[in-house]
């Protein structure tokens, strides 16, 4: 037990101080933008994130939101929830046989 709360405590420390030197120090005076410095807006649409409505429907089962796409989204879904009711099901079992 000694040794769970020793290594606890210190992984605590540690993620509080990677915390605390990593976040950026903010200062209250506004900072005015380099006049050698170009700020470029370009929004037609051929970012890296297409706009919503722009892409087409799916043609094949490997494209975006395809049958396979989604067959895996609902694996995800399923196998937490299967090993979730496994593991309540063998706890009931052993508390039962314990008991008995």
């Amino acid at each position: 037990m000694h040794h769970s709360f020793k290594f606890l405590s210190t992984a605590i420390i540690i993620s509080i101080a990677s915390v605390v030197f990593a976040a950026p120090s903010f200062s209250d005076e506004q900072q005015e933008p380099s006049s050698s410095v170009e700020i470029i807006k370009v929004d037609d649409g051929s970012g890296i994130i297409p706009k919503p409505g722009s892409g087409s429907a799916p043609s094949s089962p490997t494209d975006r939101g395809g049958a396979l796409q989604l067959a895996l989204l609902g694996l995800l879904v399923l196998f937490p929830i299967i090993a979730i009711a496994s593991v309540r099901r063998q706890a009931r079992r052993n508390q039962s046989s314990a008991n008995a």
